[in-house]
């Protein structure tokens, strides 16, 4: 089912716990054996003995609802560790517990079960990266003190998985500059539609409430419009209404809808069908093409999105 999402969870700052593990003899349960944490004898590390003397080693310790890890040398760890079990990489806090629904340090994001979602990776790489490259263009540097082009992520093909649009500028109404889409399949932005930043056309998305379908239509000077239906789950804009305006050697008008000659009120009541069938344009949810503003929105959570994502 398409939806049509105002993105933006903005990621707040981790809060990373400081303190290492203060517990007062607290009761540990491994297997059938109970222990206890205590310090190695240098003081570096935090180790979990089932009597004195006799630490756990190369093991998974579950303590209070958390899950820690102990290295061949008793050591409780911390950052990534590799489970000899399953193969599978997870990160362990600063207090040495196995980490979830979070962005670790070094830019990963591990989900519920403490794997990362290395596709979700991949997807916000690509995304930052294409935003990135439409910061670094000549008329996007020259726009300085002028409207800054505006950008949202919505899933405009109903797949569920966000894609990018891009606009001549932030406020509304704003010339859609870029729209890509992504592939799962291929782990990549498929673009859908490209302009000039500086264009002379017109062009807006709209949305179908009641089709769910997402719209691209483009306007030129010279009465020319074509309007455009993404295809459910596709990766490309469908041409779906053409007209044209032309003149006669004595400067009377020529109609034509998808090719085909017409009177102006054929051509007028076409308009209205097209513009019926396309929806209404899309006025919220963009957002300033900035750095910083591109990585709040590709940087949170993925929120409903978590069951695409996950291995």
């Amino acid at each position: 089912m398409r939806r049509w999402e105002r993105l933006i969870l903005i990621r707040g700052s981790a809060a990373l716990i400081t303190a290492a593990l203060v517990l007062a003899v607290p009761l540990c349960v491994h297997g059938a054996q109970e222990g206890t944490w205590d310090r190695s004898e240098d003081g570096k590390y935090w180790m979990y003995f089932y009597s004195p003397g006799s630490p756990a080693e190369d093991e998974w310790i579950e303590d209070q609802g958390k899950e820690y890890y102990v290295d061949s040398k008793g050591r409780m760890k911390t950052g990534w560790v590799t489970d000899k079990r399953d193969k599978n990489k997870y990160y362990m806090g600063v207090d040495g517990a196995k980490c979830f629904n979070m962005f670790t340090p070094d830019d990963h994001y591990v989900g519920p079960d403490g794997l990362i979602l290395e596709s979700f990776d991949t997807y916000r790489k690509a995304v930052k990266k294409q935003l990135e490259r439409q910061m670094k263009d000549k008329a996007y540097k020259e726009r300085e003190g002028a409207l800054r082009p505006g950008f949202m992520l919505w899933d405009i093909n109903g797949d569920g998985y966000r894609d990018v649009v891009v606009t001549d500028q932030v406020q509304s109404p704003g010339r859609v500059v870029l729209t890509a889409v992504w592939d799962p399949a291929e782990e990549e932005l498929v673009p859908a539609s490209d302009a000039d930043l500086d264009g002379p056309e017109k062009s807006y998305l709209s949305y179908n409430q009641d089709s769910q379908s997402v719209w691209l239509t483009i306007a030129k000077d010279s009465g020319e419009r074509d309007c455009f239906q993404m295809e459910d789950n596709g990766f490309r804009f469908e041409s779906l209404w053409h007209f044209e305006l032309e003149y006669d050697d004595w400067g009377d008008p020529l109609y034509y809808v998808n090719g085909l000659k017409c009177d102006l009120e054929e051509w007028t009541l076409a308009l209205a069908q097209a513009g019926q069938e396309a929806g209404s344009p899309v006025t919220e949810g963009l957002l300033p093409l900035d750095p910083e503003t591109v990585k709040q929105a590709v940087d949170c959570s993925p929120g409903e999105e978590l069951p695409l994502w996950q291995p």
